[in-house]
């Protein structure tokens, strides 16, 4: 027991789980951790261009995300919209933060990330970019979706930016301005107005409140030993 516990003083301070994970992203050439964030959004007023929207969110971009750092795509329809946001962790919560700042501008009501992932394998867009879908739906409120429909949609839409990326080469370029200004006949399986509708109200995802309170604040842990009066006498060793 000695000789292994002498040995191990020898070799000096082992790897923690943080080291170990670096490491293994150093070997894999990554300098920098993406993280992609998908949340929909519903709006109180109705939009008959994305304008209003994108101006905002434009604004919020180049404000958390300098010479390009953050890409995605914000889809607006007259109700509400979809948004997904690539870039560096603290890049994207700082986004969100201000979403729910503009969202008193925008008349959000109803919030939901429906997909976050860290470390990405690769970004969706090469850069920001924005659509409008026109919907002559007279439809305003849908009821929320149950868990398994829940699950379907966020994955159909997650599976329709996948596809929608890389069809978008350049903000300049003429065959992405034309995509962009006719998304429905542009894009295969793009989710339509009712979809984003009925997952804004659904249980089975967080608000962007929500997601910045458990993955962007401090943690407070309430230990049970806290809780109990009179309190426990020192363990002594």
């Amino acid at each position: 027991m000695a000789d292994t516990l002498r040995s191990q003083l020898e070799a000096g301070p082992r790897d923690s789980l943080l080291d170990v994970i670096l490491n293994k992203v150093a070997k894999a050439g990554k300098s920098v951790l993406i993280t992609r964030i998908v949340y929909v959004a519903r709006m109180l007023q109705r939009h008959n261009t994305m304008e209003g929207v994108r101006l905002q969110m434009s604004r919020i971009i180049d404000k958390h995300g300098q010479d390009g750092e953050i890409t995605g795509f914000l889809l607006v329809y007259p109700l509400c919209y979809i948004h997904v946001i690539e870039g560096k962790t603290p890049q994207l919560m700082g986004v969100l933060r201000e979403v729910l700042t503009h969202g008193s501008e925008l008349r959000l009501t109803e919030t939901r990330v429906i997909s976050s992932c860290e470390d990405v394998p690769a970004r969706y867009f090469n850069t920001w970019y924005a659509a409008f879908l026109p919907s002559n739906s007279s439809v305003e409120v849908m009821d929320p979706l149950d868990t398994f429909g829940a699950v379907k949609s966020a994955s159909n839409i997650n599976a329709f930016l996948r596809k929608a990326g890389p069809e978008l080469t350049s903000p300049q370029d003429p065959e992405t301005r034309r995509k962009l200004s006719a998304v429905e006949s542009s894009f295969e399986e793009v989710p339509a107005q009712e979809v984003v509708l009925s997952l804004a109200p659904t249980e089975d995802a967080p608000t962007v409140s929500e997601y910045l309170d458990i993955f962007d604040a401090p943690v407070n842990v309430d230990l049970e030993s806290e809780q109990v009066w009179p309190m426990p006498a020192q363990l002594r060793y």
